[in-house]
């Protein structure tokens, strides 16, 4: 019943991330990502423009049967279409099952289908949040740019995380923070409201600065909402970490392109895959990561 179940899902998050594609293929920079040219109308192949069947537009297994090709002109078809379906897939699966373990529900999860209400509401924000944050990725790929109505969505996630988290505290002791107790060092609030406060102040105007100072040109102002945003979901520890992370690998592929001479100093670099890289990483192992550098200067 539990694999069933976990297949379901899996299939829901293939369906969104094929969702995610359109969405991400038809935004016009100068447009709404959710406006409605970019809803509507029927699939179509992007070299010969040809209408999509149904047996055309199976998430993932589709693209597989096709051999990527497009059954009409037999243009390749882009990578990106299987490789988002799949990690929308894996984002439906893994982070309930990642918030089931971190929350202590239940040794099987959804066997019962039991858990405490205020679970279900988190499962739902982190799973909505991943996937927007998987979009931004893909648009600032593209474009160099996070579109506002994203970073709204985001900041909406978070303060419906707040509200969960500090009206179910007495359920999630020392678990507001992926950093579990090592929150506890760092923030120097322990109220659920204040601390996110902090960290949608602290990412605001930590990035804010970097852009203020480079007059834009090392941070845009996407960057800089998408740090509020990210830090009222995580509070403070969590996103320090997160900005952390995100330097350290945008920094290590930016010396990369350097040194390969893909790029030089003055072209533009997106910051957002790697601020999402750093999201992702403390959500999942923030724990062990701080726990990990902790042991390593034997503190």
């Amino acid at each position: 019943m539990v694999y069933v179940f976990f297949l379901v899902l899996f299939c829901f998050g293939l369906a969104f991330g094929s969702f995610l594609n359109v969405l991400s293929f038809r935004y016009d920079p100068n447009g709404n990502v959710f406006a409605l040219d970019n809803l509507r109308g029927r699939s179509h192949c992007p070299h010969c423009k040809k209408n999509l069947e149904w047996f055309e537009l199976i998430p993932l297994l589709s693209f597989l049967f096709q051999w990527g090709r497009c059954r009409g002109c037999r243009h390749k078809l882009s990578y990106q279409y299987p490789i988002i379906e799949f990690i929308s897939g894996l984002i439906f699966v893994f982070v309930p099952l990642y918030l089931n373990s971190f929350y202590k529900i239940s040794d099987v999860l959804f066997a019962s289908f039991e858990a405490p209400r205020f679970y279900y509401g988190l499962a739902l924000v982190w799973i909505l949040a991943f996937l927007i944050l998987l979009l931004i990725t893909l648009i600032d790929l593209k474009h160099y740019l996070i579109p506002n109505e994203l970073n709204l969505a985001l900041i909406v996630l978070g303060l419906v995380l707040v509200v969960i988290l500090s009206t179910n505290y007495v359920f999630v002791p020392f678990r507001d923070s992926f950093l579990k107790h090592y929150n506890l060092l760092f923030s120097p609030f322990k109220n659920v409201i204040l601390n996110h406060s902090l960290g949608a102040f602290v990412g605001f105007v930590f990035f804010g600065a970097l852009s203020f100072f480079s007059r834009g040109k090392a941070m845009g102002m996407g960057d800089v909402k998408l740090a509020l945003a990210s830090g009222l979901l995580l509070g403070f520890a969590d996103i320090v970490l997160t900005m952390a992370l995100a330097f350290i690998f945008g920094g290590a592929v930016g010396a990369l392109f350097l040194f390969r001479k893909k790029k030089n100093l003055h072209d533009k670099l997106p910051f957002a895959p790697f601020f999402v890289l750093g999201v992702t990483l403390t959500f999942f192992f923030g724990f062990e990561i701080v726990d990990g550098y902790f042991n390593l200067f034997n503190l």
